[in-house]
């Protein structure tokens, strides 16, 4: 394995050592003069430190914009990254995005116009400037002067720009580099970047207090805001057998590396429900690094994606050096921050049964926000009528209990009986069985528990032919 890090900055190829391996893409980058990746929050919220990531991908390069703040430096090697002082052509003329900024007069104090151009040069890759597209671009980002409406207006009139010539070869470069292992060690720390999943095992098993580390969307607030310093991180981004991403008659198999962006058609065409749940995760650059073994790990009672995966009956495959082993995702978290992992597995991947004929799956994340927030209470549903009675419903609830909970009271009420309004009364009155919220500052336990009750009401409104509106859209 080797043990300096490699990566293109701006086009130009480097090497880097002696740098302390928890230091962060946006530290490392501000202390080598390239200050416009601005630090705003650390925490992935605001995105003034967004910047292109590329990887080796089919010949080209794959661009994708990431926060600067929740990456850590060892993990780009192998990789590209483009910041806003490298955006335009080398004869000096502006980007496309740069542009089209400027003739919109869509800057004010500056200081977040950096993120932005660089999440828009993102967008400026593909072909869809319609506004869904756009605000999704720009979800992760804040205008602290509030001036959107140039930033969108100037969106509206972006050309797609094709990949640079010069992508082909470097990325061939990269590849050459992202081949071979890493392990890379730097002041207190190191960081071990297997690409085959007998040496992650084996890594596991050698390290077992790692931290493991896919896309860090979670992990890196513990360096950036409790300002922890990991003895080891065990990286697992390049694990090609992690990377797997397949779909059957039977269902959908999603490796533990696969990035929430590569994994939403396939989860949006299983189930659409799911889809939209998984836009709402973060914005596009934390979808761009996080994964959803990374969230299911992290144990989280108001993590976002163990709810639809325990309605749907997902299983979760564990693997160590020892062998292979699958847990019910309803099983898989035992308590706060506790799950069934050993100190030398890994998750491997998720396997999710593709719904039966007639299921209707819906999931619902109630927030403060639309973009950019917390569960305050979660909740999946999976839910099948035949002439009029429930032959088959499995419930999950998050941020009403210690872990995300399958409601099995709540199933055992509403199966056999008929989809009625009367029926779906008594499930909310035998919702409090199966849950046990607590009070915080994103809302009491009384207004959980009526909340988790009422999204009883809202999926019998949208499965019945009621004209009663179930959502603020709607209104």
């Amino acid at each position: 394995m080797r043990d300096t890090i490699r990566f293109a900055l701006n086009g130009r190829p480097l090497a880097v050592d002696g740098v302390p391996s928890h230091t962060t893409l946006l530290q490392w980058l501000r202390a080598d003069g390239l200050t416009a990746t601005k630090e705003g929050c650390a925490e992935g919220d605001c995105g003034a430190c967004t910047v292109l990531l590329g990887t080796p991908a089919d010949g080209t390069l794959d661009w994708r914009a990431v926060n600067a703040c929740l990456v850590l430096l060892p993990q780009v090697d192998g990789r590209a990254v483009v910041t806003a002082e490298g955006l335009a052509a080398a004869d000096g003329t502006p980007h496309p995005v740069q542009s089209a900024l400027a003739e919109a007069h869509a800057t004010q104090c500056g200081y977040c116009s950096p993120g932005f151009t660089m999440a828009l040069a993102a967008l400026a890759q593909r072909p869809e400037r319609d506004d869904t597209a756009i605000l999704d671009a720009i979800a992760g980002n804040l205008c602290r002067c509030t001036g959107y409406r140039p930033i969108v207006e100037a969106a509206r009139n972006l050309p797609q720009v094709d990949a640079p010539a010069a992508d082909a070869s470097l990325a061939a470069r990269l590849s050459e580099w992202s081949s071979e292992g890493l392990a890379y060690s730097a002041g207190a720390g190191r960081f071990l970047a297997p690409v085959t999943l007998a040496e992650a095992l084996r890594l596991r098993a050698a390290h077992p207090d790692a931290w493991v580390w896919a896309g860090g969307t979670d992990l890196g607030l513990r360096v950036t805001k409790r300002l922890e310093v990991p003895g080891t991180v065990l990286f697992l981004g390049r694990v090609a057998e992690l990377r797997g991403l397949r779909e059957s008659a039977e269902g959908l198999e999603i490796g533990a590396a696969v990035p929430y962006a590569d994994a939403l058609a396939a989860l949006t065409d299983l189930a659409p429900a799911v889809g939209d749940l998984v836009r709402r995760i973060g914005a596009a650059q934390v979808r761009n690094m996080g994964t959803l073994a990374g969230n299911i790990a992290t144990a989280s009672p108001i993590g976002d994606s163990l709810p639809p995966l325990i309605a749907l009956g997902a299983t979760i495959d564990l693997a160590s050096p020892a062998g292979r082993r699958t847990v019910a995702a309803e099983d898989f978290v035992t308590g706060y921050r506790q799950t069934v992992l050993r100190s030398d597995e890994l998750i491997v991947a998720i396997r999710i049964p593709r719904p039966a004929p007639g299921t209707r799956v819906a999931a619902y994340k109630i927030a403060k926000r639309i973009d950019q927030d917390i569960s305050t209470v979660s909740a999946a549903f999976a839910l099948r009528v035949e002439a009029g009675r429930v032959t088959a419903m499995r419930v999950a609830f998050g941020g009403v209990a210690a872990r995300p909970l399958r409601a099995t009271v709540t199933e055992a009420v509403l199966l056999g009986k008929p989809w009625t309004a009367d029926t779906v009364a008594a499930a909310k009155a035998a919702v409090a069985a199966d849950i046990s919220p607590m009070s915080d500052f994103r809302g009491s336990a009384d207004y959980r528990r009526l909340v988790a009750a009422n999204l009883l009401d809202r999926l019998y409104l949208e499965t019945t032919e009621s004209t009663a509106p179930a959502r603020l859209e709607a209104l």
